[in-house]
């Protein structure tokens, strides 16, 4: 016996098959009156409608059999629904594939068998209508023919079925897909709204009444014109006319409105246009975001770092919202069908735009729908999505870190945090909010702020660290120093703290110039670096002054005094930066603290006092306090 292999689209004829719901229903009398007729017409003492299940057929009708189903690997039909035309073995004893199947074996005993295969209306092999005999026998084309007649019947009832099913599909979704539209756009983090063609608020969300300070009322009753900085008018109608013409899908700039208080809000703009099935232009649709921290932020930032604010104006520019087709309910919906494209059309031109994840868990953390942007984060399409739950796609470490509030989500609280994702592009870190939902689980809406992050990072590097050398500054130094003595105090451990300074630097810098006396400056600090890597910390408080912090010193004086000959010997060792020759010494002072009530002002001033020390004992020289 030769076992039937599955068809090479097994997952979606088993989908198409379990969407009908038939499986283990009674007996219609309609589909019995087929096999009958069947058995009678071909003269055969058994006829059946048989679907192939995962691991069984089973026959939804049956005429001359009381068996209800049989195992899919012995069964005639598994072979049938390989094949689109009419599949017959005349003689079952001399067909290799079946002469020792149990089913010709044994009862029914099958000498004779022809089988139609029944499609869905996908072209999916659901099962077969087949009729079998106890004896070989021969089968005609004509015989053929009026069995695919037969089976077209059967199909017919089956596609009846499949239309039913989709029909209430559709209402379910059309259902699921307005309620989800109406918590995004009341919800959203960005302000949303529909504009019309003269300019009027035709619709606006909570969100952008709080940027612009009016209530609902205040704004359905003005124009964007009303509110907008005169300074921005122009720009804006010039690029709304360029909409209405068909030149460009959308556009966003950054400009400015009124708030009802009189005060300027700086928003980011993105406006596109919706069109009815005639290509008439019929409203704008607008969406905002309150940049006027980011500007405050922009212009704190110039002051203090003009390249710094130049990578910042770089990156907004590259942050533009860009929010496409949001419609208004269409005139004269056609039908059903036409109802729901329309919405999901509109919902999905919202979502897919928002540089933002946006996403619906039900209540067991799967997720039953996803915007574009988990496409282009993760590679994942919502189709693959939907058999996914959340730990799957953000894994073990971020989910249990959001467990505590996901449960306050399916209790009904709206939350927000920040977490991190592993994304295709790399690590993101992101502001999710999770919006408790009327049926039960809740929504996703992530926003990406790794960028204003990684700006928050550099601006506290810079404020801590000299730019020429890159080691800490003073600041970073006091700091540092302020710690280490409280560490050394409580382990009862001793430290140091040395003061550096390079003789002869004014002169060197004002005789060669300012850019070889910061390679100098850079060198030596590379120089400090390697002396007392692992034994401390090193600092640039100020033109050619250093300093140092030694800890954990167990003999502090012979420590500090191998560390000192150590720094003084290379650099007396040092001939040559670039091109030029050289010859560099420098005077160190050291003061040791141990624990006592010295404070780090007594120390300083102590470490400065015995550099002075050194430097009138002469250049190269080091002095312990």
């Amino acid at each position: 016996m030769i076992e039937p292999c599955k068809p090479v689209n097994e997952p979606l004829r088993q989908l198409a098959l379990d969407t009908l719901h038939v499986l283990d229903t009674n007996a219609l009398e309609k589909l019995d009156r087929i096999t009958r007729l069947a058995a009678n017409y071909f003269n055969v003492p058994i006829a059946l409608v048989s679907l192939i299940d995962r691991e069984r057929q089973w026959f939804l009708s049956r005429f001359g059999l009381e068996a209800r189903e049989t195992p899919r690997n012995i069964s005639f039909c598994a072979h049938a629904i390989l094949q689109r035309e009419t599949f017959i073995v005349r003689n079952t004893a001399t067909d290799e594939r079946f002469c020792d199947n149990p089913l010709v074996t044994g009862e029914p005993r099958i000498g004779f068998y022809a089988g139609q295969p029944l499609l869905s209306l996908n072209g999916l092999p659901l099962g077969t209508l087949c009729i079998i005999d106890r004896q070989p026998r021969a089968f005609s084309a004509q015989q053929a023919a009026d069995l695919h007649d037969f089976a077209a019947i059967v199909e017919e009832h089956l596609h009846g079925i499949e239309r039913n099913v989709y029909t209430e599909n559709l209402e379910s979704d059309l259902k699921r897909t307005e309620a989800l539209f109406e918590q995004t756009f009341s919800q959203a983090a960005v302000g949303m709204a529909l504009v019309s063609l003269e300019g009027y608020w035709l619709r606006v969300n909570p969100r952008i009444c709080e940027i612009l300070g009016y209530s609902e009322w205040e704004l359905l009753a003005r124009t964007f014109r009303d509110i907008t900085h005169p300074e921005d008018l122009d720009s804006d109608a010039h690029l709304l006319r360029q909409l209405l013409a068909g030149e460009i899908t959308t556009y966003s700039v950054e400009k400015r409105y009124f708030r009802s208080d009189g005060t300027t809000v700086w928003v980011q703009l993105t406006v596109s246009l919706n069109r009815l099935p005639d290509s008439t232009p019929h409203h704008f649709i607008a969406a905002i975001v309150d940049i006027t921290e980011r500007k405050v932020a922009e212009h704190s930032l110039r002051t203090l770092q003009h390249e710094l604010e130049d990578r910042v104006v770089q990156r907004t520019q590259e942050l533009n919202i860009v929010v496409s087709k949001l419609n208004q309910e269409i005139e004269s919906r056609m039908n059903a069908q036409y109802q729901l494209n329309a919405e999901k059309e509109r919902l999905r031109a919202i979502t897919d735009n928002v540089p933002a994840l946006i996403s619906q868990v039900g209540p067991d953390e799967v997720y039953q729908f996803a915007n574009s942007a988990y496409r282009r984060w993760f590679g994942f399409d919502e189709a693959t999505l939907k058999n996914m739950n959340l730990r799957q796609l953000v894994g073990e470490s971020a989910y249990l870190k959001a467990k505590p509030l996901i449960e306050k989500a399916l209790q009904g609280q709206t939350v927000s945090f920040e977490n991190e994702l592993q994304t295709l592009a790399g690590e993101r870190i992101v502001h999710t909010t999770l919006v408790p939902c009327e049926t039960q689980g809740f929504y996703i809406l992530s926003m990406d702020i790794s960028e204003l992050k990684r700006l928050q990072r550099r601006l506290e590097y810079d404020v801590t660290h000299d730019m020429l050398t890159g080691l800490p500054n003073r600041r970073a130094f006091l700091h540092q120093l302020t710690q280490s003595m409280a560490e050394c105090a409580a382990s009862q451990q001793s430290m140091a703290v040395l003061f550096i300074d390079l003789d002869g630097f004014k002169q060197i810098n004002d005789t060669f110039g300012h850019d070889f006396g910061d390679a100098i400056l850079k060198t030596f600090a590379k120089l400090l670096n390697g002396c007392i890597h692992g034994l401390g910390s090193i600092a640039r408080l100020a033109g050619d002054e250093f300093t140092a912090v030694l800890w954990r010193l167990a003999n502090p004086r012979a420590e500090v005094e191998q560390v000192c000959k150590e720094i003084l010997g290379q650099l007396a060792r040092l001939d040559r930066i670039g091109e030029r020759q050289i010859t560099l010494s420098a005077s160190i002072g050291a003061a040791i603290y141990s624990g006592d009530h010295t404070t780090a002002k007594m120390i300083l001033g102590q470490a400065d006092t015995a550099m002075y020390r050194a430097k009138l004992a002469g250049k190269g020289k080091y002095s312990i306090y």
